[in-house]
C-alpha cells in the first residue's frame, strides 16, 4: 500500500481523522509496534483504493484478536472509506484477514461507521458502550468568545487579562520542526512533573510513547494537519497541547501545564488558541476525545461516545 494512495482515500473521506492517516499510523508501528500486519483493502474497478484498515493480531491472554493498528493510541479507531465505497466489500476483506483470530475487536468507533453497520452472514457483532469524547459544538457565524456561556466567557478573559498584566507571556504554536521538538520536550516535561506530584509515571514516560508521537507530530505537520498550541512565560514554555485539525474538526489530544506561577492559568490560554484556530480554519466541531475532566464540560463539550464492537464467528 503505498503512502500516496492512502492519503489519497484518507483526504476523500469526510470522517478520517488524523488518527487514520498514514502520518499516525505508521509511525505508531515504527515504534510501538510488532507481530504481523493483515490490511484490508479494497479497490475500486479503476484501481483506486476504496476503502482501508490497517489491522495487526493482538495476542490477549489466551485470545488472538484482530485489531486496528494504533488502536490503544488512537481515540478514534475506523476504517477510511471513499464517499461512495462498498461496505459489504470492507467487510470481506477485513474477515478475510481473520484466519487464526478468535475475534474481530473493533474499538473507539464513532456513530456513523462503516463497521458499525452489519457484518456478513455468519458473523455475530457485539456492541458496548466504548468511551466518552466530550465535543464542542463551533459557531457557524461570530466568534468561538462570542458562543461560550458568559461563564465561561469571563473565565477565557480574566486568565488572558492576567497573563497579559504578566510580562513575557507569548502564545502560539509551532510551526517548524525545531519548534515542535522544543513544544514535544515541554510537553513530556510538564505532564511528568503533573504525574510525579501524585506519584505516578504519567502515559508519556514510556520512551516508545514519546519516539512515536514526536515521528507522529513530524508527519502531521508535513500535511498541515497538525496544532501544537504553546504558551511562553518569559521565553520558557509553560503550557504544551498537542492538537489536530483535520477540515470539519479541531482536536486537543494531550497536554502540560507549569502551574508554578501563582494566579495564572496557562492552560486556559493554550486551549483557546487552539479552539479559536480550529474555528477560523473551518472547523465546527472541537473534539476534547477522551475522558470525562471536568474543563472539558467547562468549555461547553457535550458528552459523545464511542462503540467497542467485537465480531464473533456464529
Amino acid at each position: 500500500m503505498s503512502n500516496a494512495d492512502w492519503w489519497d482515500l484518507w483526504r476523500r473521506d469526510r470522517r478520517a481523522t488524523p488518527f487514520q492517516s498514514p502520518a499516525w499510523v505508521d509511525a505508531y508501528w515504527r515504534h510501538m509496534g510488532g507481530g504481523e500486519r493483515r490490511d484490508a483493502a479494497v479497490r475500486d474497478a479503476s484501481g483506486r483504493l476504496a476503502a482501508f484498515l490497517p489491522l495487526t493480531i493482538w495476542q490477549d491472554g489466551p485470545v488472538n484478536r484482530l485489531i486496528p493498528v494504533a488502536a490503544g493510541q488512537s481515540d478514534y479507531s475506523d476504517a477510511l472509506m471513499a464517499p461512495d465505497g462498498d461496505t459489504a466489500a470492507l467487510w470481506t476483506a477485513l474477515l478475510n484477514h481473520s484466519d487464526g483470530c478468535d475475534e474481530v475487536l473493533l474499538p473507539d468507533l464513532r456513530p456513523g461507521s462503516p463497521l458499525l453497520t452489519a457484518p456478513p452472514a455468519g458473523w455475530i457483532a457485539m456492541d458496548e458502550e466504548g468511551e466518552v469524547c466530550p465535543v464542542l459544538s463551533l459557531p457557524e457565524e461570530g466568534t468561538v468568545l462570542a458562543a461560550m456561556s458568559k461563564s465561561r466567557r469571563r473565565k477565557v478573559v480574566h486568565d488572558r487579562n492576567r497573563a497579559e498584566a504578566l510580562s513575557g507571556v507569548i502564545d502560539g504554536f509551532a510551526d517548524t520542526p525545531a519548534v515542535v521538538d522544543e513544544a514535544l520536550d515541554a510537553l513530556f516535561r510538564l505532564h511528568a512533573e503533573r504525574w510525579a506530584r501524585e506519584g505516578q509515571d504519567g502515559v508519556l514516560a514510556d520512551p516508545r510513547v514519546q519516539a512515536f508521537l514526536r515521528d507522529a507530530a513530524a508527519g502531521l505537520l508535513e500535511e498541515g494537519l497538525l496544532r501544537l498550541a504553546t504558551v511562553r512565560y518569559q521565553g520558557r514554555i509553560v503550557a504544551s497541547l498537542l492538537g489536530f485539525v483535520d477540515g470539519p474538526r479541531g482536536h486537543s489530544y494531550i497536554n502540560g501545564v507549569d502551574f508554578s506561577v501563582p494566579g495564572q492559568s496557562f492552560g486556559t490560554l493554550a486551549f483557546e488558541r487552539l479552539i479559536v484556530a480550529g474555528h477560523e480554519s473551518g472547523a465546527r466541531e472541537f473534539h476534547f476525545l477522551r475522558g470525562e475532566e471536568a474543563y472539558k464540560y467547562g468549555w461547553g463539550a457535550e458528552p459523545t461516545r464511542t462503540v467497542r464492537r467485537t465480531v464473533r464467528r456464529a
